[in-house]
């Protein structure tokens, strides 16, 4: 199948460029054609297909968020949609921003089937503007339906959390939900070697994107109430408009945490040897860094919020806490810092778990939708009723 996937940034700067990294690169691997509907980048430029590119810009008042991103909004060309759509068989929007209504408008003016994705909160833009408002989410959510979820028959979901928040915004369309996958390079490690600055501490991580919706200052917050705070190491890894933030409250702790990028290597290296992964963010659609984790047989503390769907991958109540509440993060953290020993033990009901999330179920699910939007298209089947939620796993019974 020749599919082209319309994404404003290609860069690797939030969750939803890099789930589509690994979607790409899991469809080229199973014989499909992808090339990409995107801005210049040092990413777009390392992909080994073909590349169309549109000009990109920043907003106001969220310009500096989206530079430490790596991530530009995009212009939706027509010619170059034009261009980009010649001989494919199905177009896929990741992202309802400015250039999306365009990109669904030409595939259809062109009898190109077309479908979207939902990647993106309306927080995840207040967030990046400092702002916590419900008018601008209501703004936001709006603009998203407008600009691509009402303008498409399907839309690929990583969560029902996802299928329920489009259809509370007044999205009328198919909702497929299909996790994003853990990728195969997240397996547990043989004989893997700690870093020597992990010392005898007991390692908390965090990964993701340094930013004020992620609120890992919240985990800084609960180690510095901690009866170990001597004794605790704490990784908050990766990079944002909060990294600064982050790196002055960090040295209030005992024990210097490491707070920077890390590389794809000591990604793999630290959710290997880590003792615990505590995720704070109250808005998650899925979680790539807790599957990533969860991957390695790594145990998740997840807060437990109404916009994450993150907490499906907390192993039962001892691994929750509740949003916002700093106290029970910390007699948690307590908790399993007294109770190390149990905690290994708990790395193979974490990996049982992993199993329903390997990646190689997820685009299998995928192809599935591709291939039902097609023949929705072509007028074959039925399965894409407007309003309809199915969970990909319905399509196998």
């Amino acid at each position: 199948m020749k599919i082209v996937i319309v994404i404003d940034s290609w860069n690797k700067g939030n969750g939803g460029v890099v789930v589509t990294h690994t979607l790409v690169n899991e469809l080229k691997l199973r014989g499909h054609k992808v090339s990409l509907v995107t801005t210049s980048g040092e990413e777009a430029s390392k992909y080994s297909g073909t590349v169309n590119e549109v000009s990109g810009f920043y907003l106001p008042g969220i310009k500096e968020s989206l530079k430490s991103m790596g991530f530009r909004f995009g212009v939706g060309k027509k010619k170059v949609f034009r261009k980009a759509y010649k001989d494919a068989d199905l177009v896929h929007v990741i992202f309802p921003f400015f250039m999306a209504r365009n990109a669904v408008r030409v595939a259809k003016k062109m009898n190109i089937p077309v479908m979207g994705a939902c990647h993106i909160q309306s927080q995840n833009l207040t967030g990046a503007m400092g702002k916590d408002s419900k008018v601008m989410d209501w703004f936001f959510n709006h603009w998203f339906n407008y600009q691509l979820f009402n303008r498409v028959n399907a839309i690929h979901c990583p969560s029902e959390l996802a299928t329920d928040l489009l259809e509370s915004k007044g999205t009328r369309s198919h909702f497929r939900v299909i996790s994003n996958g853990i990728p195969r390079e997240f397996f547990p490690m043989e004989n893997a070697k700690r870093p020597d600055f992990f010392g005898n501490k007991f390692v908390i991580i965090n990964i993701g994107r340094h930013a004020m919706e992620k609120k890992q200052e919240t985990i800084i917050d609960a180690v510095l109430r901690s009866k170990y705070k001597n004794n605790i190491k704490l990784l908050i890894c990766g990079r944002g408009e909060t990294s600064a933030r982050l790196r002055k409250r960090g040295k209030e702790l005992p024990v210097e945490p490491l707070v920077r990028y890390i590389s794809e290597e000591e990604k793999h290296l630290f959710l290997n040897t880590a003792d615990l992964y505590v995720h704070s963010s109250g808005v998650e659609l899925e979680s790539r860094s807790c599957m990533e984790a969860v991957g390695c047989g790594l145990p998740c503390l997840i807060e437990d919020s109404p916009d994450s769907a993150a907490s499906k991958f907390s192993l039962d109540e001892r691994f929750s806490f509740a949003s916002g509440d700093i106290e029970e993060m910390t007699v948690k953290i307590d908790y399993w810092y007294e109770n190390r020993t149990s905690l290994v033990k708990m790395k193979e009901l974490v990996l049982l778990m992993a199993e329903k999330y390997r990646i190689e179920k997820s685009i299998a699910a995928m192809e599935q939708l591709f291939h039902d939007v097609l023949n929705a298209h072509n007028g074959n089947n039925n399965l894409l009723s407007k309003g309809e939620k199915m969970n990909s796993y319905a399509l196998k019974n």
